[in-house]
């Protein structure tokens, strides 16, 4: 059996890096999964060893969605790669999902998994698993491209108004293709890369060659903080920046980052970051307390800044909390309703009244539009 110390020398991190599961994969139900998924903010980021498969010890190396750097640092320095071409993509807002094949008895399997969970799964707060089912159903291109590119895992971005983090999507639900990583090595590669003809993919800008690497980084960041000035409505860009084989680098080009450099003076982390953050636990925890909040916070800001940021930290965490609670107990209920026979597609009003029985009268509108996230 594959040791924690083994595991560790690996993905060459510190044992306390590493965070072991047992779990029945949803898409394979047959087949339970063992292994070590690595928490290291850099490129090991929601990696998996699998050690065994049912009963049958192996090891797979199965290379996820790395954890993506600004191009500066916390003074707002830019410190650029020798970059010899770039591309910039619109940065979508929602749960990543990665697509891999792993392999048991000579036998080919395909799963999902979110950043930091092994295997994709419904929870009390978020129906991430159902919701990719869903998207699957209506795209057949998904299975298609990991079929016909075996040396590659790919990134998607399950987003929509049924999936919201912080900017509000005219669709309901839906998925784009955002890059490939190499099985062997952990390259990245863009979706330019690839024959992606039927793939729904991000809209790609090109590149001015005129302007310096900062000057153009600036630029696209600029432009998503215009688009921004009355309501939230981009999160901004990913900047390809190609390195020399065998990979690509990504770069964060957020509009929140003009914001990132005053903090440093202020001591303050911006609030829509540390709400964002909150948000995102619930795609990795079950049932997540602060600590894991936290986690996620180190993982982007200075440990002294976090301490300084504490009572907001503290406040921030007790509205996600707040909010993600009253999610799950509307799913909840609307399970009760369910069973009772109610389907609010055939009769809206019926199905609101009993679900009045349980929440109050001034809190109804919010109850129904949780439930509506969740219709197909």
């Amino acid at each position: 059996m594959i040791s924690l110390d083994h595991a560790a020398k690996i993905f060459n991190v510190n044992t306390n890096e590493l965070k072991k599961f047992c779990v029945i994969d949803s898409f394979n139900p047959n087949i339970t999964l063992n292994g070590f998924i690595c928490t290291r903010a850099n490129y090991n980021y929601g990696s998996l060893l699998i050690t065994k498969i049912n009963d049958t010890e192996c090891e797979q190396l199965i290379w996820a969605t790395p954890k993506l750097e600004y191009p500066f640092d916390i003074n707002g320095v830019f410190h650029w790669p020798d970059v010899k071409d770039c591309v910039f993509y619109e940065k979508l807002d929602g749960t990543n999902i990665l697509g891999f094949k792993f392999y048991y008895k000579d036998k080919e399997f395909i799963t999902f998994k979110t950043r930091l969970s092994p295997v994709l799964n419904d929870s009390g707060f978020a129906s991430f698993l159902s919701m990719w089912k869903e998207v699957l159903s209506k795209n057949d291109w998904i299975y298609k491209i990991i079929n016909d590119n075996p040396l590659y895992n790919f990134s998607f971005e399950l987003y929509g108004s049924r999936n919201p983090i912080t900017i509000k999507y005219d669709v309901e639900l839906d998925t784009k293709l955002l890059f490939a990583i190499r099985r062997n090595d952990h390259a990245i590669k863009p979706i330019t890369e690839f024959n992606i003809k039927n793939c729904k993919v991000p809209y790609m800008y090109k590149n001015n060659n005129e302007l310096s690497l900062t000057d153009m980084y600036n630029k696209f960041r600029e432009s998503a903080s215009s688009v921004n000035e009355k309501e939230l409505k981009t999160e901004g860009f990913v900047m390809y920046a190609y390195i020399g084989e065998p990979s690509w680098k990504m770069l964060k080009c957020k509009p929140e980052e003009i914001e990132r450099i005053h903090w440093t003076a202020s001591g303050h982390i911006p609030k829509h970051s540390l709400f964002t953050t909150a948000i995102n636990v619930f795609e990795s925890y079950d049932n997540p307390i602060i600590d894991n909040f936290i986690e996620l916070l180190k993982e982007e800001y200075p440990e002294n800044l976090i301490t300084k940021n504490t009572q907001r930290i503290q406040n921030i965490w007790k509205l996600a909390m707040d909010r993600m609670n009253f999610i799950k107990n509307v799913n909840e209920v609307y399970k009760k309703a369910i069973y009772e026979g109610f389907d609010i597609n055939n009769d809206k009003n019926k199905t609101m009244r009993f679900m009045s029985k349980f929440f109050g009268k001034n809190i109804m509108k919010r109850v129904g539009s949780v439930i509506l996230k969740n219709l197909k």
